[in-house]
């Protein structure tokens, strides 16, 4: 029965469907494919390590138990991080790779890898299309659903190839499962939702957003009691893909498991329980009664409510993290300092959202209006799920790449529906001009696609912000992977940890997930200090002891990077021309550890950035400029904003003597170069004085050991290099002899 209902639904899907569908995602896959014309990496921060933990599991002929914890950034106590509930898309890129793996060994897992992006953009349109398509039986619906997918910005930022986005492919995941969970309520045939769960388990595991997931099945499963449009096959259908999700996600490793975690097993069963109950009490009340049974049922939902938070009290456990609960209530963010600091935890403003969603966000709301007509257990799901996302996004903007999932077929939902009332309306011209205005908002939005993909992987530029590749930071993990001990503990910034733990193969103070705000701290206070804070940080807390000390036992780098010019082929200046490209006037910026520590850092380590930033300075140099070039005054703009930009180099006496600034000045000092001290230059109307060179930096506990420079930007007058530098922690007087 189960096959002859495939073949039906099989036979339904029109040759014109499967044209529009392939044609839409050669699309998408074009778009996201750019990025493979630049020299292919993994990409970003966190995907090395799923492509490391993908690399245990194909190690292991396809054992996903065998990926050990995240151990290596809680040095030195041990402790370690969960990441079980991202372990499906290592597992999927293993088994994948499985055939290939004895004849290819790692390259085949690479490979798969880099292939798995380009079928994530053809799999999402197939899903958009799918999801629209099955809720409203509207082609054109499905086909703008797709098209926002296959064009969006979104789904750039992130997904180039390499990625392994694993929002994206639980936004997907999520798209099939709330098919086939339609089909079954639809076609009254309960086992498909059986087969949704496959899908969903994959989502849960894929992504990690289980709790998410859970939470807003529990909610469109009481609006759906609430719209009164619960029924047997409703409850049937979400039981059998709940009770199986849940029974699939038992096999996971670590905190993902049926009991294990119940904010995943225990509510999906609760979901199936509060349909089940509603139905019972629809029999054995009057009909007349309907608002007394939701009166009950919200007791119900209360009183577990109130049980759970108090179990989880009393056990002393958070019921809701604090990346969370920073969406609940944006407030709390600007108490948690590194929430403060991070881009992805910022909120973002209309403008932002209309970039990475354009027009479909505002199409989406009327797709919500539909659903919530409807009253479909699967459509109220979507809408729940995009009402969460489009505001969670809005807080925390690091979920945009699942976010589009969710707006996309809510778009296409509206958009039938609102050319659908106006046909009935008989109105003829307005459905054209609305599809002509989507139609112009997609062009659009395919353009920043196209310019956003058009770029290369994160570690091939380096991190700087323009899109050049650019080899510091390869040269400089390669370094640390073949040059130095096994046993090495590496200290940087915690952006970088996951390149130096996974690439660099090191241990490290932290890295992209490290949850222990303490460690992250003190490595902003240990930039943030002179060298003997630093050294003294090293051996109270880590217990690591410089080379040549009697205790010494584990050779101890600290490592940072920025830009840096060399003016003339002799000055040297740290950060890039805030005009790069034009003429250098020895003002310069940052977008690498030096702004980071004049930022960032100085949040977290709980330092005003006044004791590192001289503001009365930056003031003043500004004035200065106004007042020389008064009698032109756009000159005179453009010069105070050069300046204006350079505030990370405005520094105190207290950044002069941090160990992040004499690390770059000893850097370039070591190579030759006089390091011109930042806000010396003077700008007059009868020309420019480039400054004056800082005193010479020798520092004592820490020792440059390899330095990279690779060249970013040069115009003939200057030379801009990414410089990533690495230190060893030694003795004073001791020189390193060995790694």
């Amino acid at each position: 029965m189960a096959l002859k209902e495939v073949s039906n639904v099989l036979r339904k899907t029109t040759l014109v469907d499967m044209i529009v569908v392939l044609g839409i995602s050669i699309i998408s896959i074009a778009i996201r494919g750019l990025s493979a014309t630049y020299p292919l990496s993994i990409n970003g921060f966190d995907s090395w390590y799923l492509f490391y933990n993908a690399v245990l599991i194909a190690q292991a002929h396809g054992n996903w138990y065998a990926v050990p914890p995240d151990v290596h950034a809680w040095f030195p106590s041990g402790y370690f991080i969960e990441l079980g509930d991202t372990i499906g898309l290592p597992f999927i890129s293993a088994l994948l790779a499985l055939p290939f793996y004895s004849s290819f060994g790692v390259n085949s897992v690479y490979t798969v890898v880099l292939f798995l992006d380009m079928a994530l953009a053809g799999l999402g349109v197939v899903a958009t299309y799918l999801a629209v398509d099955g809720l409203t039986k509207s082609r054109v619906g499905a086909i703008v659903g797709a098209l926002v997918i296959a064009v969006s910005p979104a789904l750039t930022y992130k997904n180039l190839v390499g990625g392994l986005p694993k929002t994206s492919w639980g936004g997907v995941f999520v798209l099939f499962s709330i098919y086939l969970l339609n089909l079954a309520i639809e076609r009254k045939k309960p086992w498909y939702g059986a087969l949704a769960s496959i899908p969903l388990f994959l989502a849960e595991i894929s992504w990690g957003g289980y709790t998410y997931i859970d939470i807003s099945l529990l909610a469109a499963a009481f609006l759906v009691i609430l719209l009164n449009r619960n029924n047997d096959v409703t409850v049937k259908s979400f039981t059998l893909m709940g009770v199986l999700t849940a029974f699939l996600t038992s096999f996971a490793p670590n905190n993902i498991g049926f009991l294990s975690g119940a904010a995943h097993g225990l509510s999906l069963l609760l979901v199936s329980l509060l349909l089940f109950v509603e139905l019972y009490l629809r029999k054995i009340l009057p009909k007349e009664s309907s608002l007394t049974r939701s009166l009950l049922l919200t007791s119900f939902l209360v009183l577990i409510f109130v049980l759970a938070i108090g179990g989880l009290s009393a056990l002393r456990a958070t019921p809701i993290p604090s990346r969370y609960y920073a969406i609940v209530d944006p407030f709390y963010q600007f108490t948690v300092p590194i929430d403060r600091t991070v881009a992805e935890y910022i909120p973002q403003s209309l403008t932002a959202m209309l970039t990475d969603f354009g027009v479909a966000i505002f199409l989406s709301i009327v797709g919500m209006y539909y659903f919530l007509r409807e009253g479909n257990l699967a459509g109220i799901w979507l809408l729940v799920l995009g009402v969460a996302s489009i505001y969670g996004t809005s807080e925390q903007p690091y979920l945009f790449n699942y976010t589009v999932y969710m707006v996309a077929p809510l778009a296409g939902a509206g958009v039938y529906f609102v050319v659908n009332k106006l046909r009935e309306a008989r109105v003829r011209v307005a459905p054209i001009l609305l599809l002509a205005v989507v139609g112009i908002s997609l062009v659009a939005d395919a353009g920043s696609a196209i310019m956003a993909s058009n770029t290369p992987n994160a570690i091939i530029t380096s991190a700087s912000p323009y899109p050049v590749p650019n080899y510091a930071w390869i040269n400089t993990l390669d370094w640390l992977r073949t040059q130095t001990s096994p046993h090495a503990f590496v200290l940087s910034w915690w952006d970088y940890g996951y390149w130096i733990e996974i690439v660099g193969n090191k241990t490290v103070i932290d890295e992209n997930n490290t949850l222990n705000d303490t460690q992250i701290k003190l490595m902003a206070e240990i930039f943030l200090n002179n060298e003997t804070f630093a050294a003294q940080v090293l051996e109270r807390d880590f217990h690591v002891y410089p080379y040549g000390n009697p205790n010494y036992t584990i050779p101890t780098y600290i490592v940072a990077y920025d830009a840096v010019t060399i003016y003339r082929g002799q000055e040297a200046f740290l950060g890039y021309p805030t005009n790069l490209g034009g003429q250098f006037l020895g003002y310069t910026s940052s977008l690498g550890d030096i702004g980071k520590a004049m930022g960032a850092m100085t949040v977290i380590a709980g330092y005003p950035v006044n004791d590192y930033v001289n503001i009365t300075l930056l003031n003043q140099t500004e004035t200065q400029i106004a007042s020389e070039f008064s009698s032109d005054p756009t000159l005179a703009q453009e010069l105070v904003g050069l300046v204006s930009n350079s505030f990370p180099f405005a520094w105190t006496h207290r950044a002069y003597q941090s160990l992040i600034v004499n690390m770059f000045v000893e850097g370039l000092q070591s190579q030759g170069y006089p390091v011109i001290a930042p806000f010396s230059t003077q700008i007059t109307a009868s020309g420019v004085s480039l400054g004056t060179p800082l005193p010479q930096v020798r520092m004592e506990y820490f020792q440059p050991v390899q330095i990279s420079m690779d060249p970013l930007y040069g115009n003939g007058e200057y030379q801009v290099y990414i410089m990533v530098v690495v230190y060893q922690f030694v003795q004073p007087g001791s020189v390193v002899l060995e790694n």
